[in-house]
């Protein structure tokens, strides 16, 4: 998968992780911000499958 690619994913998935915590009202900023991670790291997970967070932050480097 071309670095390109790998951007579009991860930029789409911050984006969406962006809406849907911005969607609703939390409590805090921490459980706002701890829901983003989820989201985010979720649909990367399912998107590049083979691709570990090591692997995934020196190809976007």
């Amino acid at each position: 998968m071309h670095k390109q690619d790998i951007q579009t994913i991860v930029d789409a998935a911050s984006e969406t992780a962006d809406t849907i915590v911005g969607a609703r009202q939390w409590r805090t900023a921490e459980e706002a911000s701890a829901m983003h991670d989820v989201i985010f790291w979720d649909m990367v997970a399912k998107r590049l499958p083979n691709v570990s967070v090591t692997e995934l932050l020196s190809i976007l480097e």
